[in-house]
């Protein structure tokens, strides 16, 4: 079974399967639908979480020995597979076939991938997964759709833009769905309910300066903490709000991950540069020299911190600060590596 990101709420309503697979590029859709069904597992009562992150050459039988336990205890279990690459190897195929064929009993299964290409959706193991499971696509949002895409979401927030507004948001974050919500997120605490318009939107949507943007991505790239870390206290003394920035900092991890991880599924480097565009385009140089310097991991870990943040400026995180916790991204990029790529 099949379904969009945005309608695995619905399906969620109707009971929990035994099984899901997130598969998909868009970090936004991907972490939501991820969310989702943790909410969902611990309400039906699976209240202990286990995480396997799958790198380099991993012991499958983990995996099993802990579903194979689980008749001992009387805890429900919520059990995270995480396949960063996309691909786990011709023991990790085997292995995921035989544990789609009998899934571990009172364990809700999650597994995270990213997009797939359709050679991949073919092969045995991930048919044998979705014939066990719901595959949740967490496809981007194309042009078309995202003016729609974010009405619906800023009635959420008790918003409604007019289309002129619609089309001048949807052109500022085209192909950044996280960039998209953070500026819903900061329309909602700069305007008041009801409608607004193109006006409202521009000058709420007033960006961060390019100076200080820029200076930010830059200082990233480069792998500069102290450069970032004095960016950082400047907006944080001018009184700018985390959210107004945060997408600047996001859209730059998301490339550094989007390119590493073409490269870590067999790419060539100069092959996942090539699709580049825009802005990003005339910082190749940067950008190659920092995925060169970074590993998968580290990037992937700077994201995680990136999704906590958001939740600290919600206040759906009472512990940590956004800006300390901002502060630690930069330097997480910038930490030197003695002995090789991690």
């Amino acid at each position: 079974m099949n379904i969009p990101a945005d309608r695995l709420s619905d399906h969620l309503a109707r009971g929990l399967a035994a099984l899901y697979v997130v598969v998909g590029d868009e970090p936004l859709a991907a972490q939501e639908a991820g969310d989702a069904i943790r909410a969902a597992a611990r309400a039906a009562g699976h209240s202990e979480r286990t995480v396997y992150t799958v790198q380099g050459r991993y012991n499958w039988q983990g995996i099993f020995a802990a579903g194979d336990n689980l008749s001992l205890f009387a805890e429900r279990r919520l059990a995270e597979i995480r396949i960063p690459s996309g691909k786990p190897g011709v023991d990790g195929a085997k292995a995921l076939e035989t544990y789609a064929a009998k899934l571990p009993a009172d364990t809700l299964t999650l597994i995270s991938l990213p997009g797939l290409d359709w050679k991949t959706m073919q092969s045995r193991w991930f048919a044998a997964l979705a014939k066990s499971g719901v595959v949740v696509e967490a496809k981007p949002v194309d042009r078309a759709a995202l003016p729609g895409w974010i009405d619906r979401r800023l009635a959420r927030q008790g918003l409604r833009a007019d289309r002129a507004a619609l089309e001048f948001l949807a052109d500022q974050v085209e192909g950044n769905l996280l960039a998209a919500q953070q500026e819903i997120d900061k329309l909602a605490l700069l305007l008041p309910a009801g409608t607004i318009t193109l006006a409202d939107v521009e000058h709420a949507v007033a960006d961060v300066s390019r100076l200080e943007a820029d200076a930010l991505q830059d200082a990233l790239y480069a792998g500069d903490g102290a450069r970032f870390a004095q960016v950082v206290a400047d907006l944080r003394d001018s009184g700018e709000a985390v959210p107004a920035i945060l997408w600047q900092v996001s859209s730059a991890v998301q490339l550094l991950l989007r390119l590493k991880s073409a490269v870590t599924q067999g790419d060539s480097l100069p092959a996942a540069m090539r699709t580049l565009w825009g802005r990003d385009k005339q910082r190749a140089p940067q950008i190659e020299r920092a995925l060169k310097r970074l590993g998968l991991a580290r990037i992937e870990s700077a994201l995680s911190d990136l999704a906590l943040i958001d939740r600290q400026a919600k206040g759906l995180e009472r512990v940590g600060d956004p800006w300390d916790t901002l502060l630690r991204v930069g330097m997480t990029l910038a930490e030197p590596v003695s002995n090789g790529n991690r």
